[in-house]
C-alpha cells in the first residue's frame, strides 16, 4: 500500500470537499495518512518536503495553482508522485492534465497505480509546472488577486479588459536557445509547458508537457481591438496568423526588458524584474493522471 500525506490550503479547500477526501482515504485503507494543512500556497513546498523526508510517496495537494506549484516545487525530481484535489480559481494543472476533481477518482488513480511523468520549467530559480508570463498577464493577475476569492473568473476577466484597454508596451530582447527570437516593444511575453487551459482554450497550439522543451508566444497588440483580434486568433486555434503573435519553442528562453515589470508563474504574481531566465526540466514530475490524457 502506498504511503500517502496530504497538504491541504486551509482557506481553499472547502469542509465539504475535506470531508470527501477523508471519506474516500478511509474506503481505500488510508485513514491514517498524515493530513498537513497550510495558511498560504508557498508554505505547500515545506510541508511537502517534510513528508516526503517521512516517507510519504504520495503528496495529495489540495488548493489552487499556487499552492499545486509550491508542493510540485518539492515532488520533482523525487520518485515521490503528486496528486491534486483543485480548489482555487482557475486549476489551470487540473484542467491541462484533465485531471479528475472529485476526491474519489482521485484516490482510485492513486491505487490504480495510474501515472504520467512531465516536464516542469524554471525561471530564475523558481519552479513552474503551467506557464510563466510578464507583461498583460502579469498585471491582469496582480489586479485580481484581490477579487479573485469573491467573483472567481470573473476577477480575471475584468482585470484582463482594464489592463487591454491601459497597458503599455516595453521594450524587450528574446533569446531562445542563443538566438534572437524577438527584439522591439512587447505587451505580453508567456512562456508555456501546458497549453491548454480553462474552458479549452488553447494558449500554445503544439505545447506538450512530455516534449522536453517550453513554448513562448510573444505578443505586440494594444488597445482592445488589436486584443480582440488576439482572441479570436486563440479561439480558432491560428495564433501564428494573427501579425500580433510570435510563436516558438526551445528549451532554454531569456527574456530582458528595458524595465521592471511584474511577471507571474503558474497565476501567482512574482514581483518586478527585469530578466527572465527560463528552462526546460524534462521528465521532471511524476503526476497521478489518467493514463490516456493527453
Amino acid at each position: 500500500m502506498t504511503s500517502v500525506a496530504v497538504v491541504a490550503h486551509r482557506e481553499k479547500l472547502t469542509k465539504s470537499t475535506a470531508g470527501d477526501l477523508k471519506s474516500a482515504l478511509a474506503k481505500a485503507g488510508l485513514a491514517d495518512s498524515l493530513w498537513l494543512e497550510v495558511a498560504k500556497g508557498s508554505a505547500a513546498e515545506s510541508a511537502a518536503r517534510d513528508a516526503i523526508k517521512d516517507g510519504a510517496e504520495t503528496i495529495i495537494v489540495c488548493g489552487g495553482d499556487g499552492t499545486v506549484r509550491a508542493a510540485a516545487a518539492a515532488v520533482a525530481n523525487t520518485e515521490c508522485a503528486l496528486a491534486v484535489v483543485p480548489a482555487g480559481t482557475a486549476n489551470l494543472f487540473a484542467t491541462g492534465l484533465d485531471l479528475p476533481s472529485e476526491p474519489e477518482e482521485i484516490i482510485e488513480l492513486i491505487i490504480r497505480g495510474d501515472r504520467r511523468t512531465i516536464d516542469t520549467g524554471v525561471c530564475n530559480g523558481l519552479r513552474f509546472a503551467v506557464m510563466g508570463g510578464t507583461g498583460l498577464d502579469a498585471a491582469m493577475i496582480a489586479q485580481a488577486d484581490d477579487q479573485k476569492d469573491s467573483l472567481g473568473t470573473w476577477a480575471y476577466v475584468k482585470a484582463g479588459v482594464k489592463e487591454a484597454r491601459t497597458s503599455k508596451s516595453a521594450k524587450a530582447k528574446i533569446t531562445v536557445d542563443g538566438s534572437v527570437f524577438f527584439e522591439g516593444d512587447v505587451t505580453c511575453v508567456l512562456v508555456g509547458n501546458l497549453g491548454r487551459l480553462k474552458g479549452g482554450f488553447i494558449a500554445f497550439p503544439d505545447a506538450s508537457p512530455t516534449d522536453g522543451v517550453l513554448d513562448i508566444a510573444v505578443l505586440t497588440a494594444s488597445g482592445l481591438r488589436e486584443w480582440a483580434s488576439v482572441m479570436v486568433s486563440a479561439v480558432r486555434h491560428k495564433q501564428e496568423a494573427s501579425s500580433h503573435v510570435h510563436i516558438g519553442s526551445g528549451t532554454k528562453i531569456k527574456v530582458r526588458l528595458a524595465k521592471k515589470q511584474r511577471f507571474e508563474l503558474d497565476g501567482g504574481s512574482k514581483g518586478r524584474t527585469r530578466k527572465l531566465d527560463f528552462r526546460a526540466a524534462p521528465s521532471s514530475l511524476i503526476v497521478c493522471a489518467p493514463v490516456t490524457a493527453s
